[in-house]
């Protein structure tokens, strides 16, 4: 896996706080309030374009297929953040979005935003151009760890998969100081976690999927490749509404969810082969985020562990980040994440990164250590993209409940 330096630091700041909206200080969160309030955009009557009546009433046509699961292709952005095309409105405008496994709302940026600095080679969605859109007439804001958004909301079909999702809530971003995304091609984010944290889009976009009978369930899996396979064309995949079994193999091992807005389950722990050394015992819980392409953990669990495979600890790029000696990275050992009494083995091929520094090859530990602000991560494991590259994963919203398989090479 070979990514520069800046992005895997950027994008690794994603980690468990993607989609969390929290309280920011009250003078900046006024000054965002009063600059988009000028931006709200006019009502207009709507009208729903003649698909919404066929698909109510008639049998399904060509352009609205019958219920099933949709796989969408992901582009990788340097083995760091996959994303997918969408469009939305009547006509529908294209955009890239990423699809969140956090519990964050649909948004996309907005083209009646005037502060959106060094996005000027992003798509920006267009209300006045969209026959089918409705302004709800509330704003929402969002705060992450790597910078802060907002607008206002609004209503608009959505057409995701080859399928066309009616009256699908998103904030509009006129607002925007998120600098990390700015380096890429993402020009907004879909949550498919729990609604808790929404920011008043009340509709989420899998759920609304289910509801108007595009999907058999609340369900989706990713497939992540690694950069080898993208150039094979073997590239990663979302299936929404089930599994695809040309992206995993063997059965899925199954964990129940142990929270209610977060796909979080319990670990027996982290181990190398046999047992020999543990890591994370006592029951430890872990969360899938897929915006988050590292592995974090406890720090002083994730400090041993990266010593037993030889990394050294260093400051730079930066903290707690463990490096390997390149000529030895291909003897490591797996790591094995214990899950009901069964192992989950992770090669080294996906936890170790290889960056180019100063025309050089360094090779980095995908195992990040975390200080715990909450007693909640003291024993909290975040897999990330890493993790997800190894086991092909099953998000089952219906059943409360996650699965992994052996991803297929």
């Amino acid at each position: 896996m070979h990514v520069s330096p800046a992005v895997f630091l950027a994008i690794t700041m994603v980690s468990s706080c993607a989609g969390v909206v929290l309280n920011f200080p009250v003078n900046r969160a006024n000054r965002l309030r009063a600059t988009f309030k000028s931006f709200q955009p006019r009502q207009r009557p709507y009208r729903p374009h003649a698909s919404t009546r066929e698909v109510k009433e008639l049998k399904p046509t060509p352009e609205q297929p019958a219920v099933s699961r949709r796989d969408i292709k992901l582009t990788n952005f340097n083995n760091n953040m996959v994303y997918g095309t969408i469009a939305v409105g009547t006509p529908g405008q294209e955009l890239n979005i990423v699809f969140d496994t956090g519990p964050g709302p649909m948004w996309i940026l907005s083209s009646h935003g005037r502060t959106h600095l060094n996005w000027e080679n992003h798509r920006k969605y267009n209300n006045d151009s969209s026959s089918t859109y409705r302004n709800k007439h509330k704003s929402f804001a969002m705060k992450y760890d790597f910078g802060i958004l907002g607008g206002y909301i609004g209503q608009d079909c959505v057409a995701v998969a080859g399928l066309t999702v009616e009256n699908q809530q998103f904030g509009e971003a006129v607002v925007v100081d998120l600098d990390m995304l700015a380096k890429t091609d993402i020009d907004g984010i879909v949550g498919l976690g729990f609604r808790n944290m929404t920011r008043g889009v009340e509709t989420n976009l899998l759920d609304n999927m289910v509801s108007q009978g595009l999907l058999p369930a609340p369900v989706f899996s990713f497939y992540l490749s690694r950069e080898e396979e993208e150039e094979d064309g073997h590239g990663s995949t979302l299936t929404l509404g089930g599994a695809n079994p040309d992206f995993f193999r063997g059965n899925f091992k199954f964990a129940n969810l142990t929270a209610p807005d977060r796909w979080q389950f319990k670990m027996d722990r982290v181990q190398l082969p046999n047992g020999a050394d543990t890591f994370g015992e006592s029951g430890c819980e872990a969360e899938v985020v897929s915006t988050s392409s590292a592995i974090l953990g406890p720090y002083t669990d994730v400090y041993y562990l990266n010593t037993k495979l030889g990394a050294k600890q260093i400051l730079a790029p930066g903290p707690y980040m463990y490096e390997f000696d390149c000529s030895k990275v291909d003897w490591l050992p797996d790591v094995e994440f214990i899950l009901n009494g069964e192992k989950l083995a992770l090669s080294s091929k996906d936890y170790v990164i290889k960056m180019e520094k100063d025309g050089t090859i360094v090779c980095y530990s995908a195992f990040k250590g975390r200080i715990a602000y909450e007693e909640s991560e003291e024993k909290l494991w975040t897999l990330g993209q890493v993790f997800m590259r190894g086991f092909y994963t099953y998000f089952d919203k219906g059943n409360h409940r996650i699965g992994f398989a052996k991803a297929r090479r």
